[in-house]
């Protein structure tokens, strides 16, 4: 007899790469996307708001406000940065982006990022 192998959490995002972007993945969904992008301009406070300019960095978007691009807080690599440094980047961002998934899960009561 062997023991059944852990369920994961249906809580907890995995990852999928897509590209040079990953997809936080919840009860067989995607739910939101990481990339990394260079200096962009963008709204604070909504599309009515100022321009702003947010540097180089991780940004998570969750796929049912696309037109939300929130930077999270976790480093930028060098420009130029070997592979070897920007996946130890990515592995940051992708952890302070679970972190996020797994919070809007628990306030929003849901399952996955439709509620299912």
């Amino acid at each position: 007899m062997t023991a059944e192998p852990d369920k994961p959490d249906k809580q907890s995002p995995t990852w999928v790469r897509i590209g040079s972007t990953y997809g936080g993945v919840v009860a067989g969904m995607i739910g939101a996307l990481v990339y990394h992008a260079g200096a962009q301009r963008g709204g604070r406070g909504g599309p009515t708001g100022d321009q702003t300019q947010a540097g180089p960095g991780w940004y998570l978007v969750w796929i049912d406000q696309p037109h939300r691009h929130l930077q999270l807080s976790a480093p930028a690599p060098p420009a130029a940065a070997p592979a070897a440094e920007l996946d130890a980047s990515a592995l940051v961002a992708l952890a302070e982006a679970g972190d996020a998934i797994e919070n809007r899960l628990k306030k929003d009561g849901a399952a996955g990022p439709n509620g299912r």
